[in-house]
């Protein structure tokens, strides 16, 4: 279905106004050679298509200024003779393009002013109990027609701006989702890693039945420790190992809080009915563990994995 925009039929009303003021100054010319008339509709014709170029360059304020002069105009301009004739239609003029140009009050001052005007003119004759009725009707009409329009103009714009918001909201819901899922993703393959650091920082060798090495590289911290005796547990339990060949040649410093750690993997890993040898044991962590008054009670001492599976 063809829709015009607001825009497009106010051009529509300029545009038929200044070719009203047109045609009416071509017959003026012909039919009314008088000066003051051709005057006033070459007036009208410069003043129409002036407001019309304004409109068009961006004035918006020119509709406004077309609904005064066309005011003035209809309620100044209009001969006597048009009007002594009884209640002239000329005074719906004004009104009817403000109803398309402008607001309700605009239709209904518009034409309050010519009438007003009209009944200055010609007195009485437009004091018509029965024209006035018929006036007010039209009136009446056209404001309420405008209001209409304007309502439905403004839930059209509400509609609009609605379906906008929901086009948004989706979009951001979409987004949201989007996002989610990809956190989600970083977070399993952030887990990933993690999961892979802790293997390679305490990884565990199957060397025989029953029998895991477990070699410890760098520097042995509390949560390293942790991490060491939870994948000793864990290990031993699913492959019911029955030794743990703990090497610590790889640790380059053995203090107080690393000789408790491995003491306490041992002990923990007894308690599965598992036997610890430790091995990699050099002289200056020998001679530390001595100096600390550190006794690994219950645990094998080999001085290298070949030796501890020989035994």
């Amino acid at each position: 279905m063809f829709q015009l925009t607001q825009r497009q039929i106010n051009y529509g009303v300029f545009g038929l106004t200044t070719a009203l003021a047109a045609i009416t100054l071509v017959f003026v010319s012909l039919v009314y050679p008088r000066w003051e008339v051709l005057a006033q509709a070459l007036v009208a014709l410069a003043l129409s298509g002036g407001l019309w170029f304004a409109y068009w360059r961006g004035w918006d304020q020119a509709r406004y200024a077309l609904l005064v002069f066309m005011t003035v105009v209809v309620a100044i301009g209009t001969g006597d003779e048009f009007l002594r004739d009884g209640f002239n239609h000329v005074i719906y003029a004004v009104p009817a393009m403000a109803l398309v140009l402008a607001g309700p009050l605009w239709v209904l001052g518009s034409a309050l002013a010519v009438l007003a005007t009209f009944i200055y003119r010609m007195g009485a004759l437009y004091l018509d109990p029965l024209d006035l009725i018929t006036f007010l009707f039209i009136i009446s009409g056209m404001t309420f027609s405008r209001l209409a329009v304007d309502s439905a103009w403004r839930l059209e714009a509400a509609k609009r701006e609605a379906e906008v918001a929901r086009a948004q909201a989706e979009q951001r819901e979409r987004d949201l989702v989007a996002q989610a899922a990809e956190l989600a993703q970083r977070n399993a393959e952030q887990q990933s890693l993690l999961e892979l650091v802790a293997t390679l920082e305490t990884p565990v060798i199957r060397l025989a039945e029953g029998i895991l090495l477990a070699p410890l590289v760098g520097a042995l911290d509390e949560r390293r420790a942790q991490a060491l005796t939870t994948r000793l547990l864990q290990e031993v339990s699913a492959q019911r190992a029955r030794r743990v060949i703990l090497d610590i040649s790889g640790v380059p410093q053995v203090d107080d809080q690393v000789a408790r750690a491995l003491v306490n993997t041992t002990r923990a890993l007894e308690l599965l009915g598992c036997q610890v040898v430790l091995t990699g044991v050099s002289a200056s962590v020998a001679l530390t563990l001595t100096h600390l008054g550190i006794a690994l009670e219950g645990v094998t001492i080999a001085r290298s994995p070949q030796e501890a599976l020989g035994r």
